[in-house]
């Protein structure tokens, strides 16, 4: 009879998903990963193989909470769609108090030139977030707030890039008025049109 395992698996990865935020993959050392998850070598090993089998599993199921529980939040669900995109971008640096430890994705996109291995989850996660935005600007489109003749596709892509360059700015201590600005100048890259009750 096996020894029954103490430890809760959705804890571990949640803390070894704070853990990456703020320190990276290759910053994040073993000694790091055993203080945050309470883990002993033996049992990481055991059940991830692996730092780098850790930080799959931490980084799948970032993409699964925290990514699609935002873009479900901010771009699938709320019935004024451009909206939903500005509280996608603002709910970025409108954190609080607590400083953000920064978007695993981000940051793991900035390591991927020496953790290659890591390019096809970051890239599920920023396609996540690009077909969030598509659905969006589809939904707006039919709804008249932006121009019927925005190109979605290409749109979304610009919505992507423009949202990751901001959370590069949100990382490097960019005043909250200047994200603000950034924003802005998302929304007005769609062509937002104005409701009635906006006039």
């Amino acid at each position: 009879m096996g020894r029954r395992q103490l430890w809760d698996r959705a804890e571990v990865l949640a803390a070894a998903m704070g853990l990456f935020r703020r320190r990276g993959y290759l910053g994040a050392s073993l000694r790091d990963i055993e203080e945050a998850t309470g883990l002993h070598p033996g049992s990481l090993y055991r059940t991830f193989q692996s730092k780098d089998g850790l930080f799959h599993a931490a980084l799948e199921a970032y993409n699964e909470q925290v990514v699609q529980g935002r873009v479900r939040v901010h771009l699938l669900e709320p019935a004024d769609p451009v909206a939903g995109i500005r509280s996608f971008f603002t709910s970025a640096f409108e954190t609080g108090v607590d400083p953000d430890p920064g978007c695993l994705l981000t940051n793991t996109a900035v390591e991927c030139f020496a953790v290659p291995q890591a390019a096809p989850g970051v890239r599920q996660g920023l396609e996540t977030i690009e077909s969030g935005f598509a659905d969006a600007l589809t939904r707006a489109r039919a709804l008249g707030r932006v121009s019927a003749e925005l190109d979605v596709e290409m749109a979304a892509a610009q919505l992507l890039a423009l949202y990751q360059g901001l959370l590069v700015l949100v990382r490097a201590g960019t005043p909250i008025t200047k994200l603000h600005t950034v924003t802005d100048g998302a929304l007005a890259s769609i062509g937002p049109r104005k409701r009635d009750s906006d006039e």
